[in-house]
């Protein structure tokens, strides 16, 4: 399919998706239910989306197009409402989690769809393996251009995106010593990491041409990059982060990716390398691995400092474009967890250290998805 032609979007408007766990109490092991929740919300969602994700497993919600940080907020609160109250007439639950502590991969049943059929054919168990739950942010762009610049100013702060809801320590019922396992799950993809590196959209529109004709994608959606640009919808997604535990959370993680948009396009700090990327799995496996603990080293200088120093700084810095897109609480938020270093995984382990077990574990994140 040829690429879709670049469709301009008011700029820093913002898109939120949140893949959620359906559980089934009281084990609060993964239910295969999200088929027989999107039959029961048909209908009964005004605003966004309620859909499948890869496993019967998943179920993801979508805000529509969002002038604000407020707006979406307000559109992923009425989703996770309605979601609560199928779930309950169904006796299952909902949280959130980049992964399920126990589950096992066997277990898993993908979706049934054209497009997951044959992606399931290609990659075989790889997709079972995939029940793993993550945020996704679309920021607006005016054009193409300001499109590719995004994509490169956004890819320098990956691991401070996944520092910041780093939530899967824990998978088939062990502490991986990650602070985001998730992403690991996707090393063996062709496609993972970061897009190959283009200088402007004409060189975009000829990479992914060499894709098509070569057969090797259909369309963009076949690219799992850790951020890529969406021309359908105008947009640059970001794709690292897990589902944090809480909708608060995921609430400021999209506020702190729309400010920090706002600044790079509007003061272009950076000019664009392939060289600047030298670095980036190694300060992306920090990342994974120690969460806000992890070592940065500047590609260019070779100084190296934590991603919690290297946070709050840049928050400061960000401040006036927040105040302007009236997200400044947001990032007020994530200061004061940074400084305290309360990360979703600290938490998750410090519940396990202090006697609980992994089945009162999904129990807790079901009651905070539900609360805060």
């Amino acid at each position: 399919m040829p690429l879709t032609p670049f469709e301009h979007s008011d700029p820093y408007t913002l898109g939120v998706e949140l893949e959620m766990q359906i559980v089934s109490p009281p084990t609060y092991d993964l239910s295969q239910d999200s088929s027989r929740l999107i039959k029961d919300l048909k209908g009964r969602v005004s605003v966004g989306e309620v859909k499948h994700d890869i496993t019967e497993s998943m179920l993801e919600i979508a805000t529509g197009v969002c002038k604000n940080l407020d707006e979406a907020s307000t559109q992923l609160h009425d989703l996770r409402h309605r979601v609560l109250q199928a779930a309950g007439n169904h006796h299952l639950a909902i949280c959130g989690g980049g992964t399920h502590p126990w589950q096992k991969w066997q277990r898993q049943e993908v979706c049934q769809s054209e497009r997951y059929n044959r992606t399931l054919e290609l990659f075989g168990y790889l997709m079972k393996e995939a029940t793993v739950f993550g945020q996704h942010v679309h920021v607006g762009c005016a054009s193409p251009e300001d499109a590719i610049y995004l994509l490169h100013g956004l890819s320098r702060f990956v691991p401070h995106f996944i520092a910041l809801a780093a939530s899967s320590p824990y998978i088939q019922g062990f502490d991986t010593t990650y602070a985001s396992s998730r992403l690991n799950i996707f090393s063996a993809f062709p496609d993972n990491g970061p897009a190959p590196f283009v200088g402007d959209w004409h060189e975009f529109e000829w990479m992914y041409q060499r894709l098509e004709t070569s057969g090797i994608v259909e369309s963009v959606k076949d690219l799992h990059w850790d951020i890529r640009p969406s021309p359908k919808f105008g947009t640059v997604e970001v794709r690292v982060m897990d589902t944090p535990l809480t909708l608060s959370r995921a609430v400021n993680v999209a506020g702190f990716i729309q400010a920090l948009a706002h600044w790079l396009l509007t003061e272009r700090p950076f000019v664009p390398r392939s060289e600047d990327y030298l670095l980036y799995r190694f300060n992306r496996f920090q990342a994974c691995r120690f969460g806000l603990e992890g070592r940065l080293t500047d590609v260019r200088t070779g100084e190296q400092r934590t991603l919690a120093e290297d946070i709050l700084p840049l928050l400061d810095t960000l401040a006036p474009y927040a105040d302007e897109l009236k997200c400044s609480d947001a990032l007020d938020d994530i200061s004061g967890y940074v400084r305290k270093n309360e990360s979703d995984t600290r938490q998750i382990r410090e519940f396990i250290l202090s006697g609980g077990l992994l089945t009162e574990l999904v129990k807790e994140h079901c009651e905070m998805w539900a609360a805060k």
